[in-house]
């Protein structure tokens, strides 16, 4: 059976001296440690979530300047385009003038050949039916 003596009454003393002890040594320190191991990981995520609201703006304003970009790139292109075909009107407006030119010169050339061979043709002739009269006639 139990007997209810000093000793009893001398480890509840030691026990509670012990918890104490421990309390003092290892308890308090330990739930310190663990509140600043706390507030060090909500103070990091914390971070973790101000880093990742950065990176989506980031990455929004990289998307927005890219699409900015590419509009002004088609504008370009666009400006680009007008600007070739307007410059093709020119030069083929001013090819064309130069062949009607060309051609008009060619005309003017072949009439004046022309005209001078038949001057020269009609001189011939008057010749040839004087000698063509003379041959008949002799």
């Amino acid at each position: 059976m139990l007997d209810l003596n000093i000793t009893l009454l001398f480890q509840l003393v030691n026990f509670f001296i012990a918890l104490y002890v421990l309390n003092l040594l290892l308890i308090r320190p330990i739930r310190a440690i663990m509140r600043e191991r706390k507030a060090k990981m909500d103070g990091m995520a914390g971070e973790a979530d101000g880093f990742e609201a950065e990176a989506s703006s980031r990455l929004k304003n990289y998307q927005a300047q890219l699409a900015q970009a590419r509009q002004e790139a088609g504008q370009n292109r666009d400006a680009g385009n007008e600007a070739g075909a307007a410059e093709q009107q020119i030069i083929v407006g001013a090819a064309q003038k130069q062949a009607q030119q060309i051609l008009a010169e060619a005309q003017a050339a072949v009439r004046a050949e022309a005209d001078a061979t038949l001057t020269a043709l009609r001189g011939k002739v008057q010749d040839l039916a004087g000698k063509v009269a003379t041959k008949i006639v002799a």
